[in-house]
């Protein structure tokens, strides 16, 4: 069962080009990526994208667990992107240190987070030099009382 209409556009209307974690977990590997934007594809059935480097150990692991959240940040939560961001952090420590919770598929689902998404894979598509990750929403959350977080040409100083 697909999460219903009303919930997945409440999550979406919170969202508009701010920053958001991706979070997986498998038997091999857990943790997340910052990225900087996912679309709705559809509102019946309920699908989102986002896009992956080639590169990104990410893909394998998403996957793998065939789930993945997406985690839309608010502005308080700077250091969680920056976390996610870093190069030099391990990814599977800084999701253990968030104590993610588990909603329809398993994901590891952020908590305190404007809004967030709980997703089974629906499709990965080959792009070239990245893959189009498609999520099918079975659940979501969402918080109105803060302020989304922006990117901005200084975000790398986070």
């Amino acid at each position: 069962m697909a999460v219903s209409s009303e919930k997945f556009k409440k999550a979406l209307s919170l969202w508009a080009s701010g920053v958001s974690v991706i979070c997986y977990e498998s038997k091999e590997k857990k943790g997340g990526i910052t990225v900087s934007s996912f679309s709705s594809v559809s509102l019946d059935p309920p699908l989102i994208l986002f896009c992956l480097d080639k590169n990104s150990p990410a893909k394998e692991a998403i996957e793998s667990a065939n789930a993945f959240s997406v985690n839309i940040l608010s502005s308080e939560q700077k250091q969680i992107s920056a976390d996610f961001a870093s190069s030099s952090l391990d990814k599977e420590e800084v999701l253990a240190g968030q104590n993610p919770i588990r909603l329809i598929t398993g994901a590891p689902v952020l908590k305190g987070t404007l809004a967030s998404l709980d997703c089974s894979l629906h499709k990965i598509l080959d792009s070239g030099d990245h893959w189009i990750m498609i999520g099918h929403v079975e659940d979501s959350n969402s918080n109105e009382n803060t302020p989304l977080l922006y990117f901005n040409r200084n975000y790398h100083t986070i």
